[in-house]
Parts: C-alpha cells; sequence; structure tokens
C-alpha cells in the first residue's frame, strides 16, 4: 500500500509494497467496479482512523520529542507531538556496503531485474526474490551465488507472478506469486516443501507481509469506475485481509483510501494515472500485528491481527509545500523513462492536471527486526536520501537517520540495513550495510 515511482500512461494500476519495501502488482479491471469483501461490522479500518482522529484531536499539551501528550482511551495508547524538532539517532550507518551483489556482465545468477524483496536468514545468507525471473536466489553472506530456486511457470515451485518473498521462524522462505494467488514454501537449504493457495475469490490480494506463523496480512484494491466524460481526480479504498498459514481468508479489516489517481474519460474508454504527490495508504506487519496509516496526516495506527487498535502516533508536521521545480522534475523523470510515442501524451497530461499545494506527510512505513517502526519522509524527485523518523513500541520518538544515497530500503535488521540500489547505468544491486546502534 506504499507510494512508488510510476509510469504516466498507464491504466488504473494499484501497487502495494510490503514491510520490507518489496514489490508486487495487483490489477483491476479497467472500467468496472469490483464488489468489495464486506468489513467486519464490528471495525473497519476507516472507522478506527477516524475515530481515533477524533480522540486525539484535542491532546494538545507541551509535547515536544521529549514531552509528547499521552493517554488511554478505552485501551488505545494515543501519543501526540504537538511540536515536531527530533534529534537525529546516535546510531550509525556504514558508509560503504558490507555486501553488494550485481553485475552488469557475466553470470545470470548475479543480475537483476525487478527485484521484490531481500531477505537475511539467521546464517547471514541472503535471499532474493527476483521477479524479472521468476526465480528466488541464495547467495552467502559475503554474497557469493550458492543456487537458485524456482523458474516461471505453474507447476510446484514455480511462479507467474513473483512478488513478496518472507523468511519464516526456522529459515524457511515463503514465496508469494500474485498471478497464480498462491504461496510456495522452501526448506533453508532451498528445496521446495509445498505450496497453498490465499483463499480469495474476488480479485487477485497483494501482500503486505507474513506473520510468524506463517499467515499473511495482504491488500486487494478495488478500483473505480468509468464516469461521465471528462477528467476527474479519484480515490478508491484497499481492504486489508488476514490469511491463516493454511491460505484460509480469516478476516476482512476494512477499508483504507487507495492512491489518488487522474482519471480523463472519453466515451467508452477511460485512462488513470498516478495523480503526481498523491496521496496514499501504507502498511507494515509488526510481529502478529501491523502499523497503518493514511499520508493525508503524520496519524499511524498499530492494529492486532484482527484489526483492535492499540496505539496511534500522530504529531504536528508543518506540510511540505510542492514546488514548480519538483512538478518538472518528475515529468522529466518520467519523460525519460517513458518510450518516445508516449511522451507527447505525458507533456499533456502534466500540463491538463491539478497538482496538490504539499507533500504527503509520510512516505513509506517500516518495521526493523526489534520492533521499532520506521517512518519515511515523503522524498522530493531530486533527493537521493530518505530520511526516517523512528519510534518505540510504545510510541517514543527516538529521533532520525538518513540512509545511504538511492538506497531502496526492504529490511532493517539488528545490525543491517539490507535494500536495493541502482547505478547510473540502471543496472540494480542488492547491498547490505552495517547498522551500529546506541546502547539502550
Amino acid at each position: 500500500m506504499r507510494r512508488e515511482k510510476r509510469q504516466c500512461g498507464s491504466v488504473a494500476e494499484m501497487r502495494m509494497r510490503g514491510a520490507g519495501g518489496q514489490t508486487a502488482q495487483g490489477r483491476g479491471a479497467e472500467g468496472q467496479r469490483e464488489t468489495p469483501v464486506p468489513a467486519r461490522p464490528a471495525l473497519t479500518a476507516l472507522t478506527a482512523l477516524t475515530a481515533l482522529s477524533a480522540l486525539t484531536a484535542g491532546c494538545g499539551g507541551a509535547g515536544g520529542p521529549a514531552g509528547p501528550s499521552v493517554r488511554d482511551s478505552a485501551g488505545v495508547r494515543i501519543v501526540e507531538y504537538a511540536a515536531w524538532a527530533p534529534q537525529p539517532l546516535a546510531w550509525r550507518i556504514g558508509d560503504q556496503p558490507l555486501v553488494e551483489i550485481g553485475a552488469l556482465e557475466g553470470d545470470d545468477a548475479y543480475q537483476f531485474e525487478q527485484v521484490q524483496s531481500a531477505r537475511r536468514l539467521r546464517d547471514g545468507r541472503i535471499v532474493v526474490a527476483n521477479g524479472g525471473s521468476q526465480e528466488i536466489r541464495f547467495f552467502d553472506a559475503t554474497g557469493r551465488h550458492l543456487l537458485t530456486v524456482g523458474r516461471e511457470g505453474e507447476g510446484p515451485g514455480e511462479f507467474r507472478g513473483l512478488g513478496l518473498a518472507e523468511v519464516l521462524p526456522g529459515d524457511s522462505v515463503a514465496a508469494y506469486d500474485w498471478s497464480l494467488r498462491r504461496v510456495s514454501v522452501y526448506a533453508p537449504d532451498g528445496t521446495f516443501v509445498r505450496s497453498f493457495p490465499l483463499d480469495f475469490s474476488a480479485g487477485a490480494p497483494v501482500p503486505v507481509g507474513s506473520f510468524p506463523d506463517g499467515g499473511w496480512l495482504t491488500s486487494r484494491s478495488f478500483v473505480f469506475g468509468v464516469g461521465d466524460p471528462g477528467t476527474a481526480v479519484v480515490q478508491d479504498t484497499n481492504a486489508l485481509l488476514v490469511f491463516d498459514p493454511t491460505g484460509t481468508l480469516t478476516d476482512s479489516i476494512g477499508r483504507f483510501p487507495s492512491y489518488q489517481y487522474y482519471l480523463r474519460t472519453e466515451g467508452s474508454s477511460a485512462m488513470a494515472v498516478s495523480l503526481p504527490f498523491g496521496l496514499f495508504s501504507d502498511a507494515a506487519v509488526a510481529g502478529n500485528g501491523f502499523y497503518a496509516g493514511y499520508a493525508g496526516a503524520f496519524a499511524i495506527t498499530r492494529y492486532a491481527r484482527d484489526g483492535a487498535p492499540d496505539l496511534v502516533i500522530r504529531a504536528a508536521r508543518d506540510p511540505r509545500p510542492v514546488t514548480q521545480a519538483d512538478v518538472a522534475a518528475l515529468k522529466d523523470e518520467r519523460l525519460e523513462d517513458a518510450p518516445p510515442e508516449m511522451r507527447p501524451g505525458i507533456e499533456r497530461l502534466y500540463a491538463d492536471m491539478p497538482v496538490p499545494a504539499t507533500f504527503p506527510a509520510f512516505g513509506d512505513l517500516n518495521v526493523d527486526a526489534e520492533g521499532r517502526l520506521w517512518v519515511a519522509d515523503y522524498r522530493a524527485p531530486d533527493e537521493e536520501q530518505t530520511t526516517w523518523t523512528v519510534f518505540d513500541a510504545q510510541g517514543t520518538l527516538l529521533g532520525t537517520i538518513r540512509t545511504p544515497p538511492g538506497l531502496t530500503v526492504m529490511e532493517i535488521g539488528t545490525d543491517y540495513l539490507l535494500g536495493t540500489w541502482t547505478d547510473d547505468l540502471d543496472v540494480p544491486y542488492v547491498r547490505l550495510y552495517r547498522l551500529t546502534r546506541a546502547a539502550q
């Protein structure tokens, strides 16, 4: 349920990234509204967020990183920062990667395309889900290729749409196929063990992350339909779904706002592209629960696995204005990535599309190995580094930290960062950095 770089000119498409930042994709039917999954009557995500926002609206006070307003409301811990001046964390990320895996030419095992996730096993091995080849690749702690499992196909251990691969307790690897809607499980040595479908008939769920017992939290987009001729900014919803370790749907956690899109309807056809700097929701698994928030404000809620909230973190942060230079930089980026025949259409779109006055309140959400919440600042097009604000499990602000330039963070361990980085030739690499924490 995350912000992601998009190509202008594509049809309506929902992309969600899981707790580690990997990419998976589901596509809704253009021009159709799909039947939604009914949310539990006792709680929906939007209802919970609205109620909790109302509860915290008057929680001002001393504020500031050292003294937030904290109170309990019906078992929900509400932490609100009325002033915002977080200090840098006394943690350090290495200047150079400890391990770098990737190559422009040579052995195919080191050439990546559409990396969906990267995870580290307890013995230091690194597992990479490479969507371009439908393969899961195992590397040793130094980055040397050990073995590859999976390939394109529909048989046991094969993939049509390899997405998120997660490491389960015991170092088994569970990989989701969003096209076949199934999870394939591999032993720590790469041996295929079993597979099971996610039991959901209303389209393909997209994984957010796995729970410790092997269950899954996924999202499912419900796409807006074609309206009257003309243009409009539209926004629909994502449902969060919980599946048990056998793939059985056990809960629907209600609806969260989806991405904002710019929709152009002409006759019976329509085209939707992501609105520049538009709003969105994001979620990240945290142990046996998850965090979720809507980027219209800095307000993030932690939920138990059944959707019951137990923590709200809010901060009064001044919205950052979007400038004409920001819009021009994003347009140039999309023009550079687009085929020549699409560029005139992109130029017209940017001449017509409304642009928000301010950036979203945050970017990605992530959770580290010790349960801390990392909240990324929304990164402007010309910014190479991401600033993260880190909170402990009680909602206490610990400080901020900047990750290495160009790094897309996929996993935050106790003493490392693992992610992807792309060079000037658009060659992707998997990188591991040392993370040194101050004594707690």
